[in-house]
């Protein structure tokens, strides 16, 4: 058996997720952890603002909103990665191009981007993967 999707557990879950469901009321966004994860970023990264969203699915599609996809813009992209990449910027009406990836990367091939470049393109979406190669004994771990 293959542990999956198991949660960590540090000690606090509890206590937080009462203060947001219980006391907050807010457990979709604007409470206190919401705040925090916010600033945090900010001063990290030194953003001017950053925006937490629910999903990188949401965080993609706003960002095609937000980059202008148009009908007939044209977006670049990996030929391997999840639907949603692709319909973030189809649902703007784009044109996706796709460009194959590296086998020894699983990423978009940096060496053919160009090629696939006209005038109509808008962005290219290079998604990375980080590929760990995990061995697993027969104990899961």
């Amino acid at each position: 058996m293959i542990p999956f999707n198991i949660p960590s557990i540090t000690g606090n879950e509890e206590a937080y997720i009462h203060q947001a469901i219980d006391i907050e009321k807010k457990i979709s966004g604007g409470g206190i952890f919401n705040k925090q994860c916010s600033l945090w970023i900010e001063q990290k990264f030194n953003c001017r603002k950053s925006l937490l969203t629910t999903s990188c699915t949401h965080a993609l599609e706003m960002a095609a909103i937000l980059a202008g996809i148009q009908p007939g813009d044209e977006v670049i992209m990996p030929s391997y990665t999840f639907t949603s990449t692709a319909n973030a910027f189809a649902l703007r009406g784009a044109r996706i191009v796709f460009v194959d990836i590296r086998p020894d990367t699983m990423n978009i091939d940096e060496t053919i981007i160009e090629k696939a470049i006209t005038g109509k393109t808008k962005a290219i979406v290079p998604c990375v993967y980080i590929w760990k190669r995990t061995v697993l004994t027969p104990n899961g771990f």
